[in-house]
Parts: C-alpha cells; structure tokens; sequence
C-alpha cells in the first residue's frame, strides 16, 4: 500500500553501540545529526549519539 512517505528517520544510536550502528547503516540509513553528549555511558560519561535517515 502507497502510504506517500517518502523516508524514515530513526531517532537515535549511541555512539558507542557499534553494532547497532553497523545495522542501521546495512539497513541503508545514514547519520543526518549528531547530538553531542546526548547519553550518559556508564563507563565513558557523555557521549555521543545519532539520528538516523532512509530515502525509501
């Protein structure tokens, strides 16, 4: 079913969850922004997290 969307945006991956990252980017997103210091790592404090886009 035609919907009319056009992309998807995934809201956020922490910079430190590679795999996650890496899936995402299989998938075919790709980073459109970056929030510096968005999510607190237990072990690295404040790191960085992205915001995911598809063209569908």
């Amino acid at each position: 079913v035609e919907l009319g969307f056009r992309a998807m945006q995934y809201n956020l991956v922490v910079s430190t969850n590679t795999v996650a990252f890496r899936l995402w980017k299989k998938h075919g997103f790709q980073v459109i922004g970056t929030l510096p210091q968005a999510f607190k790592h237990s072990k690295l404090g404040y790191v960085d997290a992205y915001v995911l886009y598809k063209l569908l």
